[in-house]
């Protein structure tokens, strides 16, 4: 996806909005406000706010994509070791962007936007698809479990990452990438052969 450096500006505004306010409460005077222009001013960039949370989920899709397939191709680490990687770079990500996870982790966001809900499903799906051949080869190389489903290894470790973020959105004070770190200790451990 090719954006501006002003569309870029008006998106991580957007992220900031909606950590603070939540999504109830962002509205574009709010994105305007931080980003330093007239509301006019942003629809040049984005029709309207639905257009912003589109090309936020569009952009976590290919970053997180392409972050994948790096990790995934890195030479001389375990498929178990790049399971990890993408797992706390994640944790790193959702950090840093804590908005990001109010917008992806939003039913009431995606239940009134087909659209986007249908990219955050196409986004799940092919990290899942990734996710699972990373598991597979973990499995053939022998550094995870080869009796554990592939599909059912990543649900294991998918679901309680999903949890541990929405928990930590009521308690932000607390370190996400701790909580998911001794989380992935214990999963790691249960995947060993």
């Amino acid at each position: 996806m090719r954006l501006t450096e002003r569309q870029t500006t008006i998106l991580e505004a957007t992220l900031r909005v909606v950590a603070r306010d939540g999504l109830n409460g962002f509205t574009m005077k709010k994105v305007a406000a931080e980003v330093g222009v007239t509301d006019a001013a942003l629809y040049k960039h984005f029709r309207e706010k639905t257009d912003i949370f589109e090309a936020l989920a569009s952009l976590f899709r290919e970053r997180t994509l392409d972050a994948l397939r790096e990790i995934a191709s890195r030479p001389g680490l375990s498929a178990l070791k790049k399971l990890e990687a993408f797992v706390m770079d994640r944790a790193r990500q959702f950090q840093t962007q804590p908005g990001l996870t109010v917008i992806l982790f939003s039913e009431e966001l995606f239940r009134g936007e087909p659209t986007i809900a249908a990219l955050n499903f196409e986004t799940m799906e092919s990290h899942a698809q990734l996710l699972r051949t990373l598991v597979a080869e973990g499995q053939a190389e022998g550094s995870i479990r080869p009796d554990l489903n592939p599909y059912h290894v990543v649900l294991l470790l998918t679901g309680p990452v999903r949890m541990l973020v929405e928990n930590w959105r009521s308690q932000p004070e607390e370190v996400l990438v701790d909580r998911i770190g001794h989380f992935w200790n214990t999963f790691a451990s249960l995947m060993h052969p």
